[in-house]
């Protein structure tokens, strides 16, 4: 039988992460999750995922510094990260914006909320790539 995919889901909300997390499992993942950019970074370092899923907005690092970090280190620069943000929703009241989203060396980005399907397709695609 093969390996399962190691994802990473990386934010700072519990009950987010819980349903997202057995969402993703569902889809026949390991899921090993951190609740800020730091704790992603040290979770990366431990066991290289083949895959990030990761919140902009948290605290400790964000996740654009934390994805600049990831994509600026040879080591972990090839690893596909897919950014979340419920920024689209709320512009006015974020100091990120769409611009934001499309400078980011991320793979791709989707809005919160998340749609579990749209998700694990999202994630599938990335790792047949």
């Amino acid at each position: 039988m093969a390996e399962k995919k190691k994802i990473l889901l990386v934010d700072d909300d519990p009950d987010f992460v819980e349903a997202v997390k057995v969402i993703v499992e569902s889809g026949g993942y390991d899921v090993r999750v951190a609740y800020d950019g730091q704790e992603g970074l040290e979770a990366v370092a431990e066991e290289k995922p083949d895959l990030i899923v990761l919140d902009v907005m948290m605290p400790v690092m964000n996740g654009h510094e934390a994805c600049e970090k990831l994509k600026g280190d040879p080591e972990t620069s090839g690893i596909p990260i897919i950014l979340l943000t419920a920024v689209a929703e709320r512009v006015t009241t974020s100091t990120y914006s769409h611009r934001d989203m499309l400078e980011s060396e991320a793979e791709d980005y989707m809005p919160k909320p998340v749609e579990p399907v749209e998700l694990l397709e999202l994630i599938k695609s990335w790792l047949e790539k």
